[in-house]
């Protein structure tokens, strides 16, 4: 039995904590604030409004129903499985694109057929065919990096360059185009741009033009494997995660910050020691926290990294009469820098969540927000009120994040994309998951990620 001790209970390490906690080691979770979900965060508005303020869809749910069903009790009358947790269901549409010009897109959640015609009707003859070429180029991606590089805890740069050495795996990663290149000879219509350009920021890039064309395995999951939400709201998961850890014997110890990881004279990790002085001894350290904060917690400086956007989130509370009926996420796309976001869950109509782009020190102010929505035919000018409001700057304070980057550190290259910070560190006895862990950012990947530091810490036999 291990001593093992995770930093930080946002959903990568209480994956990798419920895993480790069912193979009989001694798990303890020690989380600075006081809930679970890391990133995934929500805010009270009271008993009937709660917002969802991270992510409100779940793509590639396979990672997730795998994470229950093996971490599950083995009566067979336990509830153990995803399923039997939480109520997980399509959306259809997946989300509504408002394109500057007027145009409405509703995309349908895992049909080829409906999307073409979706695309067709929104942005002319040819968008949805034209679509789907990014579509099935991004399935030839996800079949190049999935055994190489997902499916493969431990996998880094040499299993990259084995890949790229291929001509299969070329001509899925394209190393030396970016996604805008790849897709310039398929589209005739810039609303098509305006869209690729979404899911690029929405993987992490901080400029589109420099996204790698890599990417386009983001377009291809979503169509692929269909979007998700959880009744209730998404914070949810992050409850039944952390229920899941506690029922498999660990510790959870929230209001327990960590200053510092410990080293023994050998170099390798020895603990940690929380705000206050505090020592607790360990025989594996597992970091689920940003890389920047990684490097301050084992002394040393962060490497210098440009950042994914940051955003405002707005939670409003929205009179429904004579409101408009709203998708589950509306995207306001913009022509130049990211798009502004709306979530609205079915079941809480007048709980709206708004993400704005903003900076740390540039905060949106509530009536420009309001009128940037009347201008695209969202009018609830007089109807809504902010309940909440979560900064650039407060997300920073809260996660460590420079500059309360919104999707993490930026994607900018295929390196930067496919081989982040590695989940086995140099130090031994030292594992890094997370969002700017390998094998990346998104709900379903750092869930992974726990899953690649459990296989690690006790590798398969």
């Amino acid at each position: 039995m291990a001593r093992i001790i995770v930093v930080g209970a946002g959903m990568a390490g209480l994956a990798a904590a419920a895993r480790l906690a069912t193979r009989d080691n001694s798990v303890l979770v020690c989380e600075a604030t006081d809930t679970v979900g890391g990133a995934l965060g929500s805010w009270r508005y009271d008993d009937d409004l709660v917002f969802d303020t991270g992510a409100y869809t779940l793509t590639l749910p396979a990672a997730y129903r795998d994470l229950f069903i093996k971490t599950g009790s083995r009566k067979k009358s336990a509830a153990a499985t995803l399923e039997d947790r939480l109520d997980l269901r399509p959306i259809d549409p997946v989300r509504r694109y408002l394109f500057p010009e007027g145009s409405r897109l509703d995309l349908p959640n895992a049909s080829r057929g409906r999307l073409v015609a979706a695309f067709d009707e929104a942005l002319g003859a040819g968008a949805g065919a034209a679509w789907l070429r990014v579509v099935d180029h991004g399935s030839q991606v996800w079949d190049a990096i999935r055994p190489a590089l997902i499916e493969a805890p431990g996998a880094g740069g040499r299993e990259l360059v084995r890949l790229l050495r291929t001509t299969a795996g070329r001509r899925a990663l394209t190393p030396l185009r970016s996604l805008r290149q790849l897709a310039s000879g398929w589209f005739a219509t810039p609303g098509l741009f305006l869209l690729l350009d979404d899911y690029a920021r929405q993987a992490g890039a901080d400029d589109p033009r420099r996204a790698p064309a890599a990417l386009a395995a983001r377009v291809y999951l979503e169509q692929a494997f269909g979007a998700w939400r959880i009744v209730g709201g998404m914070h949810t998961l992050a409850e039944e995660l952390g229920q899941r850890v506690l029922d498999r014997g660990a510790e959870i110890r929230y209001g327990a910050r960590v200053e510092r990881i410990e080293r023994s004279a050998s170099g390798a990790a020895s603990g940690v020691v929380l705000e206050g002085g505090e020592r607790i001894a360990a025989d594996v350290v597992v970091a689920g926290v940003d890389q920047a904060v990684l490097a301050r917690l084992l002394g040393g400086s962060a490497r210098e990294h440009s950042y994914s956007a940051a955003v405002t989130t707005m939670c409003l509370v929205v009179d429904q009469a004579d409101a408009p009926t709203m998708p589950h996420e509306t995207v306001l796309l913009a022509e130049n820098g990211p798009a502004m976001r709306v979530h609205v869950a079915a079941e809480q109509p007048s709980a709206w969540t708004v993400h704005i782009p903003a900076t740390s020190d540039q905060q949106p102010e509530f009536d420009e927000v309001l009128g940037l929505l009347a201008a695209r035919g969202i009018d609830v000018r007089g109807k809504a009120r902010v309940a909440h409001t979560i900064g650039a700057a407060d997300r920073a304070a809260a996660t460590g994040v420079p500059g309360g980057a919104a999707y993490g550190p930026a994607v900018n290259s295929l390196r930067s994309a496919l081989l982040r910070s590695p989940v086995r560190q140099p130090v031994s006895g030292l594992f890094h998951v997370g969002a700017s862990a390998r094998p990346g950012s998104g709900l379903s990947f750092t869930a992974l990620s726990g899953w690649h530091a459990a296989e690690l810490i006790r590798p398969r036999r």
